[in-house]
Protein backbone atom coordinates (compact mmCIF):
# COMPACT_ATOMS: atom_id res chain seq x y z
CA UNK A 1 0.00 0.00 0.00
CA UNK A 2 2.91 1.94 1.10
CA UNK A 3 4.68 1.78 -2.54
CA UNK A 4 1.16 2.53 -4.39
CA UNK A 5 1.24 5.80 -2.15
CA UNK A 6 4.65 6.63 -3.12
CA UNK A 7 4.15 6.25 -6.76
CA UNK A 8 1.02 8.23 -6.89
CA UNK A 9 2.86 11.04 -5.12
CA UNK A 10 6.06 11.01 -7.46
CA UNK A 11 3.70 11.30 -10.48
CA UNK A 12 1.33 14.08 -9.09
CA UNK A 13 4.92 15.65 -8.65
CA UNK A 14 6.40 14.90 -12.38
CA UNK A 15 2.70 16.37 -13.78
CA UNK A 16 3.58 19.85 -11.00
CA UNK A 17 6.63 20.52 -12.89
CA UNK A 18 5.60 19.71 -16.23
CA UNK A 19 2.74 22.44 -15.71
CA UNK A 20 5.60 24.90 -14.39
CA UNK A 21 7.86 24.23 -17.67
CA UNK A 22 4.93 26.10 -19.62
CA UNK A 23 3.84 29.10 -17.38
CA UNK A 24 5.26 32.07 -19.43
CA UNK A 25 7.34 34.19 -17.14
CA UNK A 26 6.85 33.67 -13.15
CA UNK A 27 7.97 30.23 -12.67
CA UNK A 28 10.65 30.09 -9.76
CA UNK A 29 12.98 27.30 -8.86
CA UNK A 30 10.41 24.92 -6.36
CA UNK A 31 12.17 22.27 -4.63
CA UNK A 32 9.54 19.28 -4.32
CA UNK A 33 12.12 16.35 -2.28
CA UNK A 34 14.64 15.46 -4.59
CA UNK A 35 13.23 17.43 -7.40
CA UNK A 36 14.17 20.76 -8.04
CA UNK A 37 13.05 23.07 -11.40
CA UNK A 38 15.97 24.19 -13.19
CA UNK A 39 14.72 25.66 -16.33
CA UNK A 40 11.10 26.59 -18.03
CA UNK A 41 9.73 28.60 -20.97
CA UNK A 42 8.92 31.78 -21.66
CA UNK A 43 6.15 33.18 -23.46
CA UNK A 44 5.82 37.10 -23.97
CA UNK A 45 4.81 39.53 -27.02
CA UNK A 46 6.68 42.83 -28.23
CA UNK A 47 4.95 45.69 -29.11
CA UNK A 48 5.51 49.23 -29.79
CA UNK A 49 4.19 52.19 -27.98
CA UNK A 50 0.93 52.29 -29.79
CA UNK A 51 0.27 48.50 -29.03
CA UNK A 52 1.46 47.55 -32.56
CA UNK A 53 2.99 44.11 -32.45
CA UNK A 54 6.87 44.21 -33.75
CA UNK A 55 7.25 41.58 -36.14
CA UNK A 56 10.76 39.59 -36.77
CA UNK A 57 12.11 40.97 -33.79
CA UNK A 58 15.35 39.01 -31.93
CA UNK A 59 14.67 37.93 -28.54
CA UNK A 60 17.96 37.01 -26.43
CA UNK A 61 18.00 36.35 -22.37
CA UNK A 62 21.05 38.35 -21.13
CA UNK A 63 23.94 35.97 -20.48
CA UNK A 64 23.04 33.37 -22.56
CA UNK A 65 22.86 31.93 -26.02
CA UNK A 66 18.89 31.05 -25.72
CA UNK A 67 17.20 33.41 -28.82
CA UNK A 68 14.20 33.60 -30.85
CA UNK A 69 12.44 35.88 -33.10
CA UNK A 70 8.89 37.19 -32.43
CA UNK A 71 5.94 36.19 -35.53
CA UNK A 72 3.75 38.13 -37.23
CA UNK A 73 1.70 38.77 -34.05
CA UNK A 74 5.07 40.28 -32.49
CA UNK A 75 5.06 36.68 -30.02
CA UNK A 76 7.84 35.17 -28.54
CA UNK A 77 8.53 31.55 -26.93
CA UNK A 78 11.90 30.95 -25.42
CA UNK A 79 12.19 27.71 -24.15
CA UNK A 80 14.62 26.06 -21.51
CA UNK A 81 15.26 29.40 -19.61
CA UNK A 82 17.44 29.03 -16.79
CA UNK A 83 14.87 30.15 -13.48
CA UNK A 84 17.79 32.83 -12.18
CA UNK A 85 18.04 34.47 -15.43
CA UNK A 86 16.62 38.04 -15.04
CA UNK A 87 16.71 40.02 -18.26
CA UNK A 88 15.74 39.63 -21.89
CA UNK A 89 17.16 41.43 -24.81
CA UNK A 90 15.44 42.72 -27.64
CA UNK A 91 16.88 43.91 -30.44
CA UNK A 92 15.03 45.20 -33.68
CA UNK A 93 15.67 47.08 -36.82
CA UNK A 94 14.82 50.95 -36.57
CA UNK A 95 14.09 50.51 -32.59
CA UNK A 96 16.14 50.86 -29.52
CA UNK A 97 17.72 47.91 -28.25
CA UNK A 98 17.17 46.98 -24.63
CA UNK A 99 16.89 45.40 -21.93
CA UNK A 100 13.65 44.04 -19.60
CA UNK A 101 12.77 42.27 -16.97
CA UNK A 102 11.65 38.61 -17.52
CA UNK A 103 8.01 39.56 -15.18
CA UNK A 104 7.51 42.83 -16.96
CA UNK A 105 5.55 43.79 -20.38
CA UNK A 106 8.25 44.66 -23.26
CA UNK A 107 7.33 47.83 -25.35
CA UNK A 108 10.15 49.02 -27.80
CA UNK A 109 10.51 52.68 -28.92
CA UNK A 110 12.07 53.87 -32.42
CA UNK A 111 15.81 54.67 -32.47
CA UNK A 112 16.30 57.69 -32.48
CA UNK A 113 18.20 58.94 -35.69
CA UNK A 114 21.67 60.07 -35.59
CA UNK A 115 22.28 62.47 -38.22
CA UNK A 116 19.01 64.97 -39.06
CA UNK A 117 18.81 67.96 -42.23
CA UNK A 118 17.87 71.37 -40.86
CA UNK A 119 16.48 74.52 -41.82
CA UNK A 120 15.94 77.25 -40.12
CA UNK A 121 13.72 80.85 -40.50
CA UNK A 122 13.07 84.14 -38.67
CA UNK A 123 12.90 88.00 -38.27
CA UNK A 124 15.94 89.25 -36.74
CA UNK A 125 16.45 92.40 -34.53
CA UNK A 126 20.20 94.01 -34.46
CA UNK A 127 22.03 96.92 -33.15
CA UNK A 128 25.57 98.05 -33.12
CA UNK A 129 26.07 98.87 -29.31
CA UNK A 130 29.67 100.00 -29.21
CA UNK A 131 28.75 103.65 -30.62
CA UNK A 132 24.99 103.84 -29.42
CA UNK A 133 23.33 102.11 -32.88
CA UNK A 134 19.64 101.64 -33.12
CA UNK A 135 17.52 98.02 -33.74
CA UNK A 136 17.19 97.54 -37.22
CA UNK A 137 15.23 94.62 -38.45
CA UNK A 138 16.30 92.30 -40.66
CA UNK A 139 16.17 88.26 -41.43
CA UNK A 140 17.80 85.43 -41.78
CA UNK A 141 17.83 81.88 -43.27
CA UNK A 142 19.94 78.68 -42.69
CA UNK A 143 20.82 75.08 -43.53
CA UNK A 144 22.52 72.46 -41.48
CA UNK A 145 22.82 69.17 -40.15
CA UNK A 146 22.28 67.79 -36.37
CA UNK A 147 24.47 65.10 -35.39
CA UNK A 148 22.30 63.29 -32.17
CA UNK A 149 25.54 62.07 -29.60
CA UNK A 150 22.57 61.01 -26.73
CA UNK A 151 19.24 61.09 -25.77
CA UNK A 152 20.05 64.63 -24.61
CA UNK A 153 23.03 66.13 -26.90
CA UNK A 154 23.41 67.09 -29.84
CA UNK A 155 25.92 69.00 -32.59
CA UNK A 156 24.52 71.01 -35.03
CA UNK A 157 26.51 73.26 -37.45
CA UNK A 158 24.52 75.60 -39.77
CA UNK A 159 25.25 77.66 -42.71
CA UNK A 160 23.26 81.22 -42.28
CA UNK A 161 22.72 83.91 -44.62
CA UNK A 162 21.90 86.68 -42.46
CA UNK A 163 21.22 90.86 -41.86
CA UNK A 164 22.20 92.43 -38.88
CA UNK A 165 22.65 96.39 -39.07
CA UNK A 166 22.02 99.17 -37.37
CA UNK A 167 21.03 102.99 -37.50
CA UNK A 168 22.64 106.07 -36.47
CA UNK A 169 20.87 108.98 -35.87
CA UNK A 170 21.18 112.21 -34.20
CA UNK A 171 18.65 115.49 -34.14
CA UNK A 172 20.03 118.43 -33.58
CA UNK A 173 19.29 122.03 -32.94
CA UNK A 174 21.77 123.10 -36.34
CA UNK A 175 22.12 119.55 -38.69
CA UNK A 176 20.11 116.45 -38.59
CA UNK A 177 21.93 113.12 -39.42
CA UNK A 178 20.70 109.53 -40.12
CA UNK A 179 22.78 106.35 -41.18
CA UNK A 180 21.38 102.90 -41.97
CA UNK A 181 24.11 100.34 -42.18
CA UNK A 182 23.16 96.83 -43.91
CA UNK A 183 25.33 94.67 -44.14
CA UNK A 184 24.75 90.84 -45.52
CA UNK A 185 26.76 88.06 -43.95
CA UNK A 186 26.93 84.52 -43.95
CA UNK A 187 27.67 82.82 -40.52
CA UNK A 188 28.76 79.24 -39.60
CA UNK A 189 27.58 79.16 -35.49
CA UNK A 190 28.65 75.45 -33.92
CA UNK A 191 25.96 74.83 -31.48
CA UNK A 192 25.85 72.49 -29.16
CA UNK A 193 22.03 71.57 -28.49
CA UNK A 194 20.90 70.42 -24.92
CA UNK A 195 16.92 68.51 -24.70
CA UNK A 196 14.91 68.50 -21.95
CA UNK A 197 11.52 66.52 -22.25
CA UNK A 198 8.67 68.91 -21.32
CA UNK A 199 6.05 66.75 -22.10
CA UNK A 200 4.88 64.00 -24.62
CA UNK A 201 7.53 64.74 -27.76
CA UNK A 202 7.65 68.28 -26.31
CA UNK A 203 11.35 69.56 -25.41
CA UNK A 204 12.58 72.25 -23.78
CA UNK A 205 15.87 73.49 -26.32
CA UNK A 206 19.17 75.23 -25.15
CA UNK A 207 21.77 75.37 -27.60
CA UNK A 208 25.50 77.53 -27.63
CA UNK A 209 28.63 77.66 -29.29
CA UNK A 210 31.15 79.64 -31.69
CA UNK A 211 30.28 81.42 -34.42
CA UNK A 212 32.47 82.89 -37.37
CA UNK A 213 31.39 85.41 -40.15
CA UNK A 214 32.22 86.75 -43.14
CA UNK A 215 30.89 89.93 -44.70
CA UNK A 216 29.35 89.80 -48.66
CA UNK A 217 28.37 92.71 -48.91
CA UNK A 218 26.10 95.76 -48.20
CA UNK A 219 25.46 99.02 -48.21
CA UNK A 220 25.81 102.34 -45.74
CA UNK A 221 22.72 105.11 -46.72
CA UNK A 222 23.57 108.28 -44.75
CA UNK A 223 21.40 111.34 -44.95
CA UNK A 224 23.33 114.68 -43.48
CA UNK A 225 21.10 118.11 -43.17
CA UNK A 226 18.84 116.54 -46.02
CA UNK A 227 22.14 115.25 -48.42
CA UNK A 228 22.07 111.86 -48.57
CA UNK A 229 24.99 109.53 -49.67
CA UNK A 230 25.73 105.68 -50.43
CA UNK A 231 29.18 103.92 -49.25
CA UNK A 232 29.95 100.05 -49.79
CA UNK A 233 30.50 98.27 -46.50
CA UNK A 234 33.01 95.24 -47.43
CA UNK A 235 34.44 96.88 -50.72
CA UNK A 236 38.53 98.21 -50.25
CA UNK A 237 37.88 101.37 -51.61
CA UNK A 238 38.37 104.14 -49.15
CA UNK A 239 41.64 105.92 -48.80
CA UNK A 240 43.74 106.22 -45.92
CA UNK A 241 44.71 110.25 -44.79
CA UNK A 242 48.24 109.37 -44.77
CA UNK A 243 48.91 106.45 -47.30
CA UNK A 244 48.17 105.16 -50.46
CA UNK A 245 46.47 102.14 -49.80
CA UNK A 246 42.55 101.72 -49.43
CA UNK A 247 40.71 100.07 -47.14
CA UNK A 248 37.08 98.91 -46.50
CA UNK A 249 34.63 100.30 -43.78
CA UNK A 250 34.34 97.13 -41.44
CA UNK A 251 36.67 93.90 -42.26
CA UNK A 252 34.25 91.01 -43.39
CA UNK A 253 35.23 88.85 -40.80
CA UNK A 254 34.13 88.81 -37.27
CA UNK A 255 33.11 85.77 -35.03
CA UNK A 256 31.35 85.64 -31.58
CA UNK A 257 29.07 83.60 -29.77
CA UNK A 258 25.53 81.66 -30.28
CA UNK A 259 23.16 80.78 -28.37
CA UNK A 260 19.39 80.22 -28.13
CA UNK A 261 16.38 78.74 -25.95
CA UNK A 262 13.14 77.37 -27.71
CA UNK A 263 10.65 74.84 -27.17
CA UNK A 264 10.47 71.39 -29.24
CA UNK A 265 7.57 69.17 -30.65
CA UNK A 266 8.07 66.53 -32.39
CA UNK A 267 10.80 68.33 -35.03
CA UNK A 268 9.51 71.70 -34.60
CA UNK A 269 11.22 74.24 -32.60
CA UNK A 270 10.04 77.39 -31.70
CA UNK A 271 12.42 79.92 -30.05
CA UNK A 272 14.53 82.30 -30.02
CA UNK A 273 18.15 82.60 -31.32
CA UNK A 274 20.63 85.15 -30.32
CA UNK A 275 24.29 86.28 -31.16
CA UNK A 276 26.96 88.37 -29.97
CA UNK A 277 29.47 89.16 -32.55
CA UNK A 278 32.93 91.29 -32.69
CA UNK A 279 32.28 93.25 -35.58
CA UNK A 280 36.21 94.14 -36.99
CA UNK A 281 37.17 97.26 -38.76
CA UNK A 282 39.67 97.12 -41.27
CA UNK A 283 41.02 101.23 -41.57
CA UNK A 284 43.93 100.01 -39.25
CA UNK A 285 44.01 96.46 -40.60
CA UNK A 286 42.22 93.90 -38.49
CA UNK A 287 41.42 95.94 -35.63
CA UNK A 288 38.84 95.32 -32.72
CA UNK A 289 40.61 98.83 -30.97
CA UNK A 290 37.94 100.57 -33.10
CA UNK A 291 35.48 98.11 -33.79
CA UNK A 292 31.68 97.92 -32.62
CA UNK A 293 29.91 95.18 -30.81
CA UNK A 294 27.01 93.76 -32.67
CA UNK A 295 23.57 92.05 -31.05
CA UNK A 296 21.03 90.31 -32.21
CA UNK A 297 17.94 88.41 -31.69
CA UNK A 298 16.16 85.79 -34.29
CA UNK A 299 12.18 85.13 -33.54
CA UNK A 300 12.04 82.27 -35.69
CA UNK A 301 11.72 78.41 -36.32
CA UNK A 302 14.26 75.57 -37.31
CA UNK A 303 13.14 72.13 -38.54
CA UNK A 304 14.46 68.67 -38.39
CA UNK A 305 13.98 66.27 -41.35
Amino acid sequence: MKQIILIALAFWLGLTVAVAQEVTVDTVAVPAGQVVVTTHDIRGVVTDRKQQPIVGALVRVEGTDISTVTDVDGKFLLRDVPVDAGKILVESVGMETATWDIDTPIQVTPRRRKLSFVVSTGAVMSRYTYNGGSFKAGYEIGVGIEVRRSAHWAFRPMLQFTSRGTIYESDASHYTFKESWNPMMLDLPLYFVNRHKLAYKTNLVFSFGPVLSWGLGGKVTSEYNGIKSEYDIYKSKYAYEYYEETHSLLHPFSFGAAYSLGVEYKQLTVGVWGKNMAVTTDDEGLSLSTGEHNWSLMFGAAYRF
